[in-house]
């Protein structure tokens, strides 16, 4: 067991992988700066997810696991700032595609550099190997499981 904020949680792998999930948010903005300090982790990912061609919002709230209520309010969001756009298709005005801004394609560089850096400070924390093998396991037990 472990203590947070006073309450005991036992170690079992869904509170394990929720603190490593709270350390990589916590890691990956810990050098954001201006004009990015407006974006949470959800929306450096949600930027990360949309193709160069742009997606429908139902195919990236399927692929986020979100609903397309949820989703669309996200996009809304990076919209009103600059970070994405989205129109009507001519031939089906009720689907909404979304596309990344340079500001957008700026903010996705810097997440997936952040990415990276928290990538390595891990592999030297733990070793390469470690790291390696921690990534291979990680890949396996996902296997299979639709990318979100």
């Amino acid at each position: 067991m472990t203590s947070v904020n006073g309450v005991d949680r036992p170690l079992h792998v869904a509170n394990l992988l929720g603190f490593v999930m709270a350390r990589l948010r916590d890691e990956i903005v810990v050098d954001v700066r201006p004009p990015f300090t407006e974006l949470r982790v959800s929306h450096y990912r949600l930027l990360d997810m949309i193709p160069a061609e742009g997606a429908r919002i139902t195919d990236l709230a399927a692929h986020a696991g979100m609903t397309k209520q949820g989703l669309g309010q996200h996009v809304d969001y990076l919209q009103a700032r600059g970070y994405a756009e989205s129109a009507r298709l001519e031939s089906d005005r009720r689907v909404r595609l979304v596309r990344r801004t340079a500001k957008g394609d700026e903010a996705t560089a810097f997440a997936r550099a952040a990415i990276e850096r928290v990538e390595e400070g891990w592999a030297e924390r733990l070793g390469a190997e470690r790291y390696a093998d921690f990534r291979k396991a990680l890949l396996e037990i996902g296997a299979g499981q639709p990318a979100r």
